[in-house]
């Protein structure tokens, strides 16, 4: 699983794997990372980890023990591992799906926390060592390739990386030991060569339809995309009521700030006219997410590390000691005489006197 090992970021420590797990989903661990990372409080944790380890109690920790959070993992899009490094996803048509260099893929956490009923939702994607909560996703394209014998062994591309409809997947405010934040709001993109088209979907109570289009013109072409997107297990449009026609479409020529692509090989099977069977792989892209990730996998030489390991490393580390208040200035230089007898001009700004 790509959320194998332990992950970080300058507030918290991430174990999804933490090997305990009930009908209710997988229990992870979690470490906040305090007083400007002078102090690691288990924060979250299963119950019988925390009966066999007992935690220390001081100021810094709140009563009661340590959380225990639930999470199922709800897949967005194709898990794509490097060929040889795992089994391959297997689509429906008995195509395979490889990584083309990064590992790659999205999930829904479905969040249970101690004490509520509610689930909640933190859509997360992964590319490489890092993960994201700000991310797009796109359905996989290698079908606008024709199959044909002539392709056998070669690696196609299925177009421009970034053509076609990418629907906002991520809205979640973080991985937390308490409910996240959503967001009301989704911004999704429809790119069409060099133009970015910027289509805002908003939270209603309609009922989810996905069968259902939306439709915006540009410069005498037509697009469409889908009217209902489920995200997170809330249900968003980009069009009131029974319209279907999107209004201020908002047109750019590039996307909004710094983003990454992941890479996928997709291996199709085909058998030719002549009976034989043939296969090719075609390139395409997946998921796009922005800005940096929100947690980054802990290494050390390039080989993952527990997360007793990290503690252990962190509980060994030496601070210096603050800086005082005031700099150092020795011996108290102050005339007294300014006290006892004020000069003439003594209503002049204090920070003139003595001078």
């Amino acid at each position: 699983m790509l959320l194998k090992g332990v992950w970080k970021n300058a507030g918290r420590y991430v174990e999804f794997d933490s090997g305990v797990s009930t009908a209710e989903g997988a229990v992870p661990r979690i470490v906040l990372r305090e007083f400007y990372q002078r102090y690691d409080d288990r924060a979250a944790e299963s119950s019988s980890f925390s009966e066999s380890n007992p935690r220390p109690v001081n100021d810094s920790t709140q009563m009661g023990g340590p959380e225990e959070i639930h999470i199922k993992f709800i897949p967005l899009t194709f898990t794509a591992l490097p060929e040889g490094s795992g089994t391959p996803e297997i689509q429906s048509d008995g195509d395979m799906v490889f990584a083309d260099g990064l590992p790659s893929g999205a999930w829904n956490m479905q969040v249970t926390y101690p004490g509520r009923r509610e689930i909640y939702n933190i859509p997360v994607a992964v590319i490489g060592k890092g993960i994201y909560l700000r991310f797009t996703i796109k359905q996989e394209d290698s079908d606008n390739i024709s199959p044909s014998p002539v392709l056998a062994g070669t690696v196609m591309n299925s177009g421009q990386p970034l053509d076609g409809f990418w629907q906002d997947s991520g809205n979640a405010s973080g991985i937390t030991i308490s409910p996240p934040v959503s967001s009301r709001e989704l911004l999704s993109f429809f790119v069409d060569g060099e133009s970015f088209y910027y289509i805002r979907y908003w939270r209603t109570d309609m009922e989810y339809d996905g069968q259902k289009n939306a439709v915006f013109s540009d410069s005498g072409r037509d697009y469409s995309v889908k009217k209902h997107l489920r995200v997170a297990g809330e249900t968003f449009t980009c069009v009131n009521g029974r319209g279907s026609r999107i209004r201020n479409i908002q047109k750019s020529s590039s996307m909004p700030g710094d983003f990454s692509l992941n890479s996928i090989i997709v291996r199709k099977n085909r058998t030719g006219d002549d009976g034989k069977r043939y296969s090719y792989d075609v390139r395409s892209s997946t998921i796009c997410v922005f800005g940096k990730p929100f947690l980054e996998l802990v290494e050390k030489d390039g080989q993952s590390m527990t997360l007793e390991q990290i503690l252990e490393e962190d509980g060994k580390r030496q601070f210096p000691s603050p800086k005082p208040l005031f700099p150092p200035h020795g011996v108290l230089d102050f005339d007294f005489g300014i006290v006892e007898d004020p000069p003439a001009d003594y209503n002049r700004r204090m920070l003139d006197l003595g001078k």
